[in-house]
């Protein structure tokens, strides 16, 4: 397809324009954090995945400035290394609601109810969860 001017000064055609974020150098204090996550998490996730009947494509472990994991529609979860400064319960209940997006893509009342019979002091926990801040 051929663009012109006419068709972006009609807005025809849009551009989004994405920034390249810098990268940051590592401190000791994050490579230590990122070695410990990825010993820890991917084996805790799979536990978790096995006890609950979920199935999940890969992991990865990131260095997220605005959240503590993802899931995508393709079964991939990404997890924040800052997990592990978490006490063990609040890293599991990020894991479980992480899982729980791969039957329900959306924070519905479906999901809800999903994670309250897998966690059913969740709410209690991401109440707790929001006490902490990412680094």
């Amino acid at each position: 397809m051929r663009i012109t001017l006419g068709d972006i000064l009609s807005g025809r055609v849009r551009f989004v324009v994405r920034r390249r974020r810098r990268k940051l150098p590592e401190t000791p204090e994050v490579a230590a954090l990122r070695k410990e996550a990825k010993a820890y998490l991917p084996v805790r996730l799979a536990e978790l995945a096995a006890e609950h009947g979920f199935e999940f494509n890969s992991v990865r472990i990131k260095h997220n400035s605005s959240n503590w994991g993802s899931c995508s529609s393709k079964g991939n979860i990404n997890l924040n290394l800052n997990l592990m400064r978490l006490p063990e319960e609040l890293r599991d209940y990020v894991l479980l609601h992480e899982l729980c997006h791969l039957r329900h893509m959306n924070h519905g009342p479906e999901f809800h109810a999903l994670l309250e019979s897998l966690c059913p002091n969740h709410a209690e926990l991401r109440k707790r969860l929001r006490e902490y801040k990412l680094i």
